[in-house]
């Protein structure tokens, strides 16, 4: 295992971290204990999770009390992460409550939870705040390091990391969402700590990939490929991989030696040249770069969200993932962000934005009909109600 500078924190991370979500509801305790144990004797050194992952840290403090028996504290690096309450006595109680349950006395980093913009938490930013009350643990050493992580809109992340006042962030940024790009290189200059979350699932379910994604990645996996993408940038440090069994981390561990030199460095060249081949040849003048240039819509459409998701699908038949992520838009969560294609009015703001010239609202319309109900039926229109072609798709 290779182990990188998590920026300013000058902690020394596996490049791999071991996320904890899966340790949750009725799986077997004794099985989310040996999947740490296993973890940390494959060489990987920061386990993550949070006071909202349900049963997740108490047994994580349960693995380590086994595990500390053997490995000194300091060469392990432990995060969890809370919600910013706007109410700092409740985030007091959760942090109480953390500490608790992993049965430690000190803690590595602490995160705040899921905030997409300082908006969203510019109550709980401030020396009265959760903010205060974070610098205090910091001051007495309860808290070591302090971070956030995220499933917004680049806009809105990009205001949190230009606070300065967190030392890391943990983001959805990977070779089918490039949309972060921005974000992680200004985390870079001003040397905060970057981890990748979920690349596996949310990169786009690559470890139950298709079979087209599989043959257009061979000789190596999908996941295997998306890690190496990850790590031929020094930018980034770490990757989260969220097994629930012991038997599932060796698969995860296939790059854990990666630094993008050597052989293996020509193997994911040749890998990479044939994705983006297959990619770019079955979108042709469609392919949308997500490069976020639409952004904001105003309707709230996630416009280069859904169509990354609809090529994705078109390009590599990953169905199964993309209607399961669209299916989720609209539910007011803050893991998925903004509306269904079918909300677009067609008011042509986004189109003058877009360095591809792509008729946004009409790809918009057909993610909605493929993503939704996995069919087109009827011609498609462009924005100025000239007929686009009638050679349609159907999945039925």
């Amino acid at each position: 295992m290779k182990y990188r500078r998590f920026g300013r924190t000058e902690m020394m991370l596996s490049q791999y971290s071991l996320g904890c979500m899966q340790f949750t509801g009725k799986s077997k305790e004794s099985n989310a204990i040996r999947t740490v144990e296993r973890a940390v004797e494959l060489g990987v050194n920061h386990l993550e999770t949070a006071r909202g992952y349900g049963n997740s840290e108490e047994r994580v403090g349960k693995a380590l009390k086994k595990i500390l028996k053997k490995v000194p504290r300091e060469e392990l690096y432990i995060t969890t992460k809370i919600g910013p309450s706007s109410d700092v006595d409740e985030f007091k109680r959760n942090f109480d409550i953390s500490m608790k349950n992993l049965g430690i006395d000190y803690l590595d980093n602490l995160d705040f939870h899921g905030p997409g913009s300082y908006e969203t938490v510019a109550p709980a930013m401030t020396e009265r705040g959760c903010l205060g009350y974070v610098r205090k643990l910091m001051a007495e050493g309860v808290v070591r390091h302090f971070g956030f992580s995220t499933h917004g809109y680049p806009k809105g992340v990009m205001e949190l990391v230009n606070t300065n006042e967190f030392e890391s962030i943990n983001l959805h940024y990977y070779y089918f969402y490039q949309g972060l790009r921005h974000v992680v290189d200004r985390a870079a200059e001003l040397d905060m700590g970057v981890f990748i979350i979920s690349p596996n699932n949310q990169g786009g379910k690559l470890q139950d990939p298709t079979e087209s994604l599989s043959r257009a990645c061979r000789p190596l996996t999908p996941m295997t490929f998306n890690h190496m993408w990850l790590l031929n940038q020094p930018e980034v440090h770490t990757l989260s991989f969220g097994p629930n069994s012991p038997q599932q981390i060796d698969a995860n561990l296939i790059a854990q030696d990666y630094d993008g030199t050597g052989p293996e460095r020509t193997v994911f060249d040749q890998v990479l040249g044939q994705v983006e081949g297959a990619y770019r040849n079955k979108l042709g003048a469609e392919f949308c770069t997500v490069c976020n240039e639409c952004l904001p819509c105003p309707e709230n459409i996630n416009i280069p969200g859904l169509l990354n998701w609809r090529q994705m699908d078109k390009a590599f038949d990953m169905t199964g993932y993309a209607q399961g992520r669209y299916a989720k838009v609209g539910s007011g969560g803050a893991w998925i962000l903004g509306q269904k294609g079918d909300q677009c009015t067609k008011c042509g703001d986004c189109i003058p934005r877009c360095p591809e010239n792509l008729d946004i609202p009409q790809l918009l319309w057909e993610a909605h009909k493929e993503l939704e109900t996995g069919e087109i039926s009827g011609p498609v229109w462009d924005h100025e109600g000239d007929l686009l072609r009638t050679d349609l798709r159907s999945d039925s």
